[in-house]
């Protein structure tokens, strides 16, 4: 170059000087590009990472929740068979008085969305290139809160009709090694607990909480529904996203 300067050949300097630059960019380009290269299969392992952990996650809450719905559904059919006993004028209160619901009660879905959340509170969520999958599981924390909310009533549902029962029906006496001695208290127990709800099997307000009862398991099953519904989906999509990066879970 400084040749090329001293024998005033400017035009060959600048062709130099015009190649080093070329050089120098593309070797700035080729480092830009290695960089995102790292920085794409740093973010490509993540988002892999995060589909197979919310596949775990998502497979053991719909286990919980199918053993909910079915709980549910249960307690639905048997709540309305006694809803249709205790409305029949026509049979006789001692044999309203010795019916009683099945499966009144049952567990909490307590669904875990620990992976799911981190990945929506962090914004790492937008990471996922599937914009179906990503709008699904977008959705879900909504789907799931509906379902702890009508719960939620249930439950304090449940309270309500256990108090009722506290104030009219005696406690179960407590256990005792004898059994001859525990099976005559149990016998016992079983008659005056038929007497004591022939007390209240009639009783308006006791109708209304197995009504209520039935009209909230009947949401819940809807809900169960819709879950069981938006769950498939999310799994079609995730399958299909571990299928095309070949990943096996």
């Amino acid at each position: 170059r400084y040749n090329l300067m001293e024998k005033n050949k400017t035009g060959k300097y600048l062709k130099y000087a015009i190649g080093e630059i070329v050089l120098v960019v593309i070797g700035i380009l080729i480092a830009l590009s290695i960089n995102n290269w790292n920085e794409q299969r740093k973010d490509d392992f993540a988002e892999n990472k995060a589909l197979v952990a919310l596949k775990d996650e998502f497979e053991k809450n719909i286990e919980r929740l199918q053993n909910i719905c079915e709980q549910r559904d249960s307690s639905q059919a048997s709540h309305r068979a006694y809803w249709d006993i205790i409305n029949n004028d026509t049979i006789p209160p001692v044999t309203k008085a010795k019916a009683y619901p099945k499966g009144s009660f049952g567990g909490t879905w307590a669904a875990q969305n620990t992976v799911l959340n981190g990945l929506v509170n962090s914004g790492q969520i937008d990471n996922i290139k599937n914009d179906t999958l990503k709008r699904l599981l977008t959705l879900w924390p909504n789907r799931v809160q509906f379902w702890k909310d009508d719960e939620g009533k249930w439950r304090e549902l449940i309270d309500k009709y256990e108090d009722y029962l506290k104030t009219r029906i005696r406690k179960l006496p407590a256990y005792t090694a004898d059994g001859k001695l525990w099976q005559s208290k149990w016998e016992n127990y079983l008659d005056e607990w038929e007497s004591q709800r022939l007390l209240f099997v009639n009783d308006l307000e006791y109708q209304n909480l197995i009504a209520a009862n039935i009209n909230l398991l009947y949401i819940q099953s809807i809900h169960c529904a819709r879950l069981m519904k938006d769950y498939e989906r999310i799994m079609t999509a995730l399958n299909f996203e571990l299928k095309n990066r070949k990943i096996k879970s």
